[in-house]
């Protein structure tokens, strides 16, 4: 049972203008007349923002972008209010008022439209191998012709169609039924194992040249040798180099203080040898005076008397500066002793280095210890990219298994006779409608499912793309799948037609265009023309006040209670990212008025 879409009541509340607007609608037909810039844009494209949707210049000029938007809506038999405040707060209620979810996060909400609306249908993003939801605003699409967006050459109703690419053919085709939903699923899936396919195989050859590169840097040697026995040498051996090293390291530093001892021995004896010089030849020249004469200082010229018992001293200090001189050779004998024998222990241990060195490079069996190593490490690196390839080609056999499982699927789902058979239909509908709308044949150019057609000037151009869309609607009601929305034209009287055409063109789109409930926004009710019946009126008459504020209190009072269900659910959601450390995804920022020249000047806005 397909979900059939019906919006009852719009709530538009901003708290910043104290200002409110309440509508409610026919379950069938509704006329939205007013002049440009009253309102009847902004109450349309609310509609479906409040569903998810970014309709292009919904907040354009001094409009409020915290407005909170509720829409009570009903989707089959079950009823819903979908609340969304400011550009990320988004709520969905049940007919009793229950929060079913509250969140700011856009992935969060996408998944919940998809199992409300039954809309499943994924989308390839510009990242190969990146796919997503494809949200409200591809549900939306053929169901909405918006005033800025939707009357031009491309599909531009909404600002961020360009999230994922070549996305036109999956959606039109699925909803027209070109091929069964299952059918893009599967498409998507394989196209996802094609993908991992590839790279697989870039990883087999980009591992096979890695492994080529370092084994030609590896030395050629076949050598083999006991694991076990190779083990316990080199442990031996290392232990040996560990204690020659540390002698080495002990005697070095013995030596250097016995070379440092060494130099204060000479530089003591060749003190003590001057000071013995100076006493002898002191004692000499005193031997020359006699006893009773006198010295003059021939620095100073102090007169000092020569004595016997100057001389007696002078001699003894002599004789104890020669011992001092025999002690400080002995113990620079000793010394000297020392450090020879330090250099013949420092070289007997660099000679059993060299032995041990020399016994690393000895060859076993033909080969060295390098060559050794470097076999069991080519060895080494052999196993491991044997297994490793094993696995990448396990990988790739299921992947492929895959890839062929569902090639086979979607060989069973291509139906041929079903795909011509819709586009005849979707063209026949077309040129229905096309003649409905006084639209000649030949205005239409190629007809491709959708395809936007370019079109000429007058007034034809924008009847070509209403043809299309009530096509699209009348080929989807016979072999689509997925949500019924309600069909919203806005703004279809194009490049100033009269009444007259006006009138036909309404009852063109209420008595023939296939939905259940219908919106169509004009700038007023034609002279002469009569609402079909079930057809509700919605009168805008001032131009930038659609909000009113004597409904403001009421506006509060009902969307109040929801609001704070929803901050709170929203304060629980970043509470729980912040205790797994993480952090709520990023949204995109709505595109609003990205159309450049398509977007008028004079849009139906208000302040």
């Amino acid at each position: 049972m397909r979900a059939t879409v019906t919006f009852h009541v719009l709530w538009l509340v901003s708290e910043r203008d104290e200002s409110a607007r309440k509508e409610t609608f026919s379950p069938s037909k509704n006329l939205l007349a007013g002049a440009n810039e009253t309102g009847k844009s902004r109450v349309l494209k609310h509609l479906v923002w409040a569903l998810g949707c970014e309709p292009v210049a919904r907040n354009a000029g001094g409009w409020d972008s915290n407005i909170a938007c509720a829409v009570e809506l009903s989707v089959g038999t079950k009823k819903y209010t979908f609340l969304r405040v400011g550009r990320k707060q988004r709520a969905a209620f049940d007919e009793s008022g229950n929060l079913l979810l509250g969140t700011e996060i856009a992935s969060v909400w996408t998944r919940f439209f998809a199992e409300c609306f039954d809309f499943p249908l994924k989308l390839q993003r510009h990242q190969e191998g990146e796919f997503g939801l494809a949200g409200p605003e591809y549900a939306v699409l053929p169901f909405y012709i918006d005033q800025e967006g939707g009357w031009g050459r491309k599909w531009n109703t909404f600002g961020r169609l360009g999230q994922f690419t070549r996305w036109e053919p999956i959606v039109f085709e699925s909803f027209t039924g070109l091929r069964p939903r299952r059918f893009f699923l599967a498409q998507l899936q394989r196209d996802e194992f094609v993908y991992r396919l590839r790279e697989a195989r870039l990883q087999v050859r980009l591992q096979s040249k890695a492994f080529e590169q370092v084994v030609a840097m590896l030395p050629k040697s076949d050598a083999q040798l006991d694991e076990g026995a190779f083990a316990n040498e080199l442990r031996e051996l290392s232990e040996r180099t560990a204690a020659l090293t540390k002698a080495e390291g002990e005697v070095r530093a013995s030596l250097f203080e016995a070379a440092r001892e060494r130099q204060e021995k000479i530089s003591e004896l060749q003190m003590a040898m001057r000071a013995e010089q100076d006493l002898v030849e002191d004692l000499a020249y005193l031997s020359k005076v006699p006893d009773d004469g006198n010295l003059t200082c021939p620095t100073c010229g102090q007169v000092h008397e020569s004595s016997f018992r100057a001389r007696v001293e002078l001699a003894q200090d002599a004789d104890e500066a020669h011992k001092l001189v025999l002690k400080v050779r002995e113990q620079l004998n000793a010394v000297r002793n020392r450090e020879h024998d330090l250099r013949r222990n420092l070289e007997t241990v660099v000679t059993s280095l060299e032995e041990l060195q020399a016994l690393m490079a000895r060859e076993r069996g033909g080969a060295n210890v390098g060559d050794i190593v470097a076999a069991k490490s080519r060895t080494t690196l052999v196993q491991a990219y044997d297994q490793t390839k094993r696995d990448l080609a396990a990988q790739i056999d299921e992947y492929e298994e895959e890839r062929r499982r569902l090639q086979e699927e979607l060989d069973k789902l291509t139906e041929i006779g079903r795909e011509k058979r819709v586009r005849k239909e979707y063209k026949e509908e077309l040129f229905s409608y096309a003649d409905r709308l006084g639209i000649a044949k030949a205005e239409i150019g190629t007809v491709k499912i959708g395809a936007r057609p370019p079109v000429g000037s007058g007034s034809s151009g924008p009847r070509i793309y209403l043809a299309m869309h009530m096509a699209l609607l009348s080929v989807n009601r016979q072999h689509g799948e997925g949500p019924l929305f309600p069909f919203i034209v806005d703004t279809p009287r194009q490049q100033g037609l009269d009444d007259a055409n006006t009138a036909k063109l309404l009852d063109t789109i209420y008595r023939f265009a296939p939905s259940h409930q219908i919106f169509v926004a004009n700038e007023s009710v034609p002279t002469g023309w009569a609402p079909p019946d079930g057809c509700r009126v919605l009168h805008f008459e001032r131009k930038r006040h659609l909000l009113r504020p004597e409904e403001f209190k009421d506006g509060v009072a009902a969307l109040a209670p929801l609001v704070s269900k929803m901050l709170e659910a929203i304060e629980a959601e970043r509470t729980a990212a912040e205790a797994a450390g993480e952090s709520a995804e990023a949204e995109e920022e709505p595109v609003d008025g990205g159309l450049g020249s398509d977007v008028e000047e004079d849009a139906d806005d208000d302040a």
